[in-house]
């Protein structure tokens, strides 16, 4: 028996560049500014930059990208 492995929510994450991001609890958190190995950078009003871990991107539908971090979760993640 195989074992089936959930596909990944990205596959080409140069896609995700200048795109909306969403906490999972619908807030909207800014934009995708570039992406390197194993993290998203987000800039967010206030010129405020996050660097997400790849593994909390729960969705992409095209035009955003959904988190499985509610907003306030997010500020661990904050770059000072």
């Amino acid at each position: 028996m195989q074992k089936s492995f959930p596909e990944p929510a990205v596959l080409k994450w140069d896609r995700i560049i200048h795109k909306n991001v969403k906490t999972k609890d619908g807030e909207p958190l800014g934009y995708v500014a570039y992406e390197d190995t194993g993290f998203i950078y987000i800039l967010a009003p206030g010129l405020r930059e996050y660097k997400i871990p790849k593994q909390h991107v729960e969705a992409f539908d095209g035009s955003q990208i959904l988190l499985d971090l509610e907003f306030g979760e997010i500020g661990r993640y904050k770059i000072d």
